[in-house]
């Protein structure tokens, strides 16, 4: 299908070519920008192959542990005592590694608040972008969502103050996505004085849990997909209040996979068999992360590697445009911009952009959807893992994009003044 990204040749060949890869630990890495499932560190990767076939001294394979052995439970506690640690989760939450991703618990938040003592009450969701409507559609199959700060372009560049929101003062809940990958917006600082007292906060962490401290005790449901900042796909970690988990509030008729009392309730909490193999993975990723210093540390590249790319971008002259303008809204794990205006001419280089990156140099997921004009966005995608020698890769490439294609007469422009990566070399 037209929108499968990468080039139609093999990285092997590739790999030959400038700013089709970095190298680190002896192996040559491609540009992989994928929103998920999305680069994870080389060293945990290096660690699960290696123990892969004998994992854990067990004599068998994680790929065939049975959910009811002393192996399989030993890795579940193992995963939830490093997100514990990582995270500083307290006794207050509850841990989960839930199958089915974070979609699937945009059906079991509905379903397990908005019953018994809440039916009939409404739902608050904060609408972000593209993710938030998604959660809100799983929502409204369940009971009445009270839509807050909507806009009625559908772009969500920008999210209104707080002291605006109208919301349901009684609802069961609130809910809210913390960063949207569509149009890179990312809340960071959400305001809880916004909420009324006693309402349980929700938040769809998926694109940015890990990146920057947080105070979990704030939070009702704190949830996020395995395969953006921890793991590969097929688990969606879940941490949710302890009081929340109960039969009080949930729905007359709630599907097994949903039921978050019929897995708290089971022998450690594993009720079927979840999808181990991301949970170790995302186990010894996690370890690696406390090694490495934290969410501080994280932030901090965060913080960097984000930059690289915004510093390139708002010295452009307007050659490189953003969607979110707002600092206090600009993602730090998506950096999503176009060409001039993106339509016209400027609608041809975006293309040129796209197919330069993804089929000459075989960057992975570099084009993203339309935003409100006539061609596609441009999106490079900086997870938690993501290096910052890849980002330099990506800046250099827009560098010299621009230095071919800009009227000399209308743009001046000077390369942001910090070493250069080999792959220029």
């Amino acid at each position: 299908p037209s929108h499968v990204a990468g080039s139609d040749l093999p990285f092997a060949r590739l790999k030959d070519k400038p700013l089709t890869h970095t190298t680190h630990l002896g192996r040559h890495r491609a540009i992989n920008l994928a929103a998920g499932a999305a680069a994870l560190p080389l060293e945990v990767l290096e660690r699960a192959a290696s123990s892969f076939v004998e994992t854990d001294h067990s004599g068998m394979s994680v790929a065939e542990m049975g959910y009811r052995t002393k192996p399989f439970h030993r890795i579940m506690e193992r995963a939830e005592t490093s997100l514990r640690e990582f995270l500083r989760i307290p006794d207050s939450h509850e841990v989960h590694f839930f199958n089915g991703g974070a979609t699937l618990q945009f059906a079991a938040i509905a379903l397990n608040l908005l019953g018994g003592v809440n039916e009939g009450k409404r739902a608050n969701y904060l609408m972000s972008g593209h993710w938030s409507e998604k959660a809100r559609n799983e929502a409204q199959l369940f009971g009445e969502v009270k839509e807050v700060a909507v806009d009625p372009k559908g772009l969500y560049f920008e999210i209104p103050d707080s002291k605006t929101w109208d919301l349901d003062p009684n609802g069961a809940y609130f809910h809210y996505t913390s960063a949207d990958t569509r149009q890179g917006l990312e809340i960071r600082d959400f305001d809880f004085a916004a909420i009324p007292a006693g309402m349980p906060v929700c938040c769809d962490a998926s694109a940015n849990l890990g990146s920057s401290p947080i105070d979990v005790s704030k939070y009702g449901v704190l949830y996020a997909a395995s395969h953006k900042n921890f793991s590969t796909a097929g688990v969606c970690y879940s941490i949710i209040r302890r009081d929340l988990i109960s039969k009080e509030t949930q729905m007359k008729a709630v599907p097994t996979m949903c039921n978050w009392s019929t897995f708290q309730n089971a022998p450690n909490k594993i009720y079927n068999v979840p999808v181990l193999m991301s949970v170790w993975i995302g186990a010894m990723n996690t370890e690696w992360m406390i090694e490495r210093g934290g969410v501080e540390a994280f932030q901090e590249l965060a913080i960097t590697r984000s930059r690289l790319l915004y510093d390139l971008i708002d010295n452009s002259d307007g050659f490189y445009n953003t969607f979110v303008n707002d600092e206090a809204f600009r993602s730090r794990m998506q950096v999503v911009f176009t060409i001039g205006s993106g339509s016209g001419q400027d609608h041809d280089l975006v293309e040129k952009f796209l197919e330069k990156a993804n089929d000459e140099l075989g960057w992975l997921d570099i084009r993203s959807h339309p935003l409100g004009l006539p061609s596609d966005a441009i999106r490079v995608t900086m997870y938690n893992h993501q290096t910052l020698e890849t980002i330099k890769v990506v800046r250099d490439f827009m560098h010299e994009f621009q230095k071919e294609h800009f009227d000399r007469d209308m743009y001046s422009f000077e390369m942001p003044k910090d070493d250069r990566p080999a792959a220029m070399a």
